[in-house]
């Protein structure tokens, strides 16, 4: 009894280290995973924003580029306001290429835009860059419809509303640039410096375009600047002046490179050089007596082209936030594949650990528990040592000698089970026929009758007896009797259903019990059954002719006669002979008791 105590504490205390060492070991891998799986994911984050801001610069230079393009459109537009009607050619020309390359900058924006997943603020610039299509559209009707008119009779205010029209397309643009700005500058700050200059840029590109702007109404009337018009000019040179001083200022700390300094000696070169000086020529003349010296086509000819060094101070500083944002990704990258390669190290160590700690320790005392637990309830579990010559392969050894010796006792056990059993079923199976037999056949019938009693389904019992068997046994031998009998079992296996029980209760008796059948059901089952026996053929060897033989079948149901056993089979039986009695080879339908 000490012993067998011995035992079961032994297996309660391999069972509760085996689901100790699982728990540790899920709770130890979970932190790890989850400690690495957030650097990770910190690292996975940062490349995507490192990818994010390459898209984001692209779609800041598209929107900048539509703000240039419909700014540039004003220089052709002024021209056209500043002409006769009707327009020259040239610069109808010249005014259709630049509404050409506005729709096409505006058209990349919009699509570009468009691809950014919409939250509120995304849609609600998304209208107003929808909005500005038709802003625009507007605009250029306006100016389309002042240019038509004779010069003389183009009213100055008319002339400044057109003007003015053209200047708020820009402004319309600047919040889904600025939303631009704001999301580059949330993803990658260091960028937000070279961004930033780039957009100064960009501005300074739209004041001096608007100080153009300014100037077109006096050089298409060819007459002195009012004192509104000088007063607005020189805010404007005011402003442009600032924005010179903090651009210059952010490309001097930034030590940018060198096309960013080549771009900042050109814009000092042609716009703050020549283009400013002609500003100031022209401001001169409007202050004195209006007498320009040329038209505003003239003017545009001779200001645009210094304004370009602005735009490459632009693209320069895009380009060098584009190589910068090119530099965070690879890195980002190169930080994602050692952390990722480090994580999978991590992981791998610790799984091999719990591999061997389990393969060597923990599986070696459970499968031995397990054998243990499985010799107590009589079954064999195979042990085979991890490792030969250690303290787990000597238990495994003294627990493999114990199984043997159950495995011995087990096999008497078995050996006597089935001499048992191989009583039990002769003692309730017909020898000849090998179906049950009468006790078999009752005690199988009593459990289905209680079973159609309390489920309440339908039971039919036929007894069937084989005509004239004397007469075969007399004539041939018991041989060719018993042939008889086992080609009988064999039609009656064939004929019923899985549920249904056959018999055989005497002789050339037999008995079937029909589950879940009526009488009707019962009596066309009966007639299968006679037609068939009477058509087989039973080869009896060359000595003696085929034999054919006929049964009269009695039929009882549970409808007619109740759930009673004894009085379904008194019935049958009554029924039975009264088939014999009227000529045998028949069905008698057993009637009311």
């Amino acid at each position: 009894m000490s012993d067998n105590n011995d035992k079961l504490i032994r297996q309660r205390r391999s069972l509760s280290l085996a689901a100790g060492f699982w728990l540790i070991s899920a709770a130890l891998f979970l932190m790890a995973v989850l400690g690495l799986g957030r650097l990770t994911f910190i690292d996975w984050r940062d490349l995507r924003r490192a990818e994010h801001a390459v898209v984001l610069i692209e779609q800041l230079r598209l929107g900048m580029i539509s703000a240039e393009m419909a700014s540039r459109e004003r220089g052709p537009a002024n021209g056209v306001l500043g002409a006769d009607a009707p327009t020259p050619r040239a610069l109808g020309h010249s005014l259709n290429e630049a509404r050409l390359r506005t729709d096409q900058a505006y058209a990349a924006f919009a699509q570009a835009l468009g691809q950014v997943s919409g939250d509120d603020r995304h849609q609600s610039i998304g209208r107003q860059v929808d909005g500005f299509q038709a802003a625009l559209h507007q605009a250029r009707l306006r100016v389309d419809a002042l240019s038509a008119q004779p010069l003389a009779r183009r009213e100055p205010e008319a002339i400044k509303a057109a003007v003015d029209g053209m200047v708020r397309l820009v402004r319309m643009l600047r919040p889904s640039i600025m939303l631009v700005m704001e999301d580059l500058q949330q993803d990658q700050p260091l960028l937000s410096s070279t961004v930033s200059s780039a957009l100064l840029a960009a501005e300074l590109r739209e004041l001096t375009g608007q100080l153009g702007s300014l100037l077109t109404p006096a050089l298409s009337r060819q007459t002195a600047l009012s004192d509104d018009e000088r007063l607005a000019i020189e805010r404007m040179r005011g402003r442009i002046g600032q924005l010179r001083v903090l651009l210059t200022a952010r490309v001097h700390v930034a030590n940018g490179a060198s096309a960013v300094r080549h771009a900042q000696e050109r814009l000092e070169r042609d716009y703050f050089g020549r283009a400013e000086a002609l500003v100031r020529q022209v401001v001169q003349a409007g202050q004195t007596d209006g007498r320009y010296g040329l038209s505003t086509a003239e003017f545009a000819a001779r200001y645009v082209p210094d304004m370009n060094a602005i735009i490459d101070m632009r693209d320069a500083l895009l380009a060098e936030a584009l190589q910068q944002g090119a530099a965070l990704h690879l890195a980002q990258r190169r930080a994602m594949a050692v952390m990722l390669g480090m994580t999978g190290l991590h992981i791998a160590l610790i799984v091999l650990g719990l591999y061997l700690m389990h393969r060597r320790v923990i599986r070696p005392l459970s499968r031995a528990a397990e054998a243990l637990q499985a010799m107590k309830e009589d079954r064999y579990v195979a042990l085979v040592a991890p490792v030969q010559g250690d303290e787990i392969s000597a238990v495994f050894d003294g627990i493999a000698d114990l199984q043997a010796q159950s495995r011995d006792r087990r096999a008497l056990e078995a050996e006597r089970d089935k001499l048992i059993e191989r009583l039990r079923v002769q003692s309730s199976t017909d020898f000849l026929t090998s179906l049950p037999n009468r006790r078999a056949f009752f005690e199988a019938a009593e459990a289905e009758v209680a079973r159609a009693r309390r489920h309440g389904f339908g039971l039919v019992v036929l007894l069937l007896d084989v005509d004239h068997f004397k007469r075969i046994n007399d004539a041939l031998g018991h041989a060719v009797g018993d042939l008889a009998l086992v080609a009988l079992t064999e039609v009656l296996r064939q004929s019923v259903r899985q549920g249904d029980i056959a018999a055989r209760i005497g002789g050339e008796e037999f008995v079937l019990l029909l589950s879940h059948c009526e009488r009707e059901d019962g009596l066309r089952f009966a007639e299968r059954l006679r037609q068939t026996v009477a058509s087989t053929v039973v080869e009896v060897g060359s000595e003696h002719p085929p034999v054919r033989m006929t049964v009269s079948i009695g039929l009882a149901d549970t409808q007619t006669h109740g759930m009673n056993l004894d009085l379904l089979m008194s019935r049958a039986d009554h029924a039975m002979y009264g088939a014999k009695r009227a000529g045998r080879d028949r069905i008698e339908v057993a009637g009311p008791a």
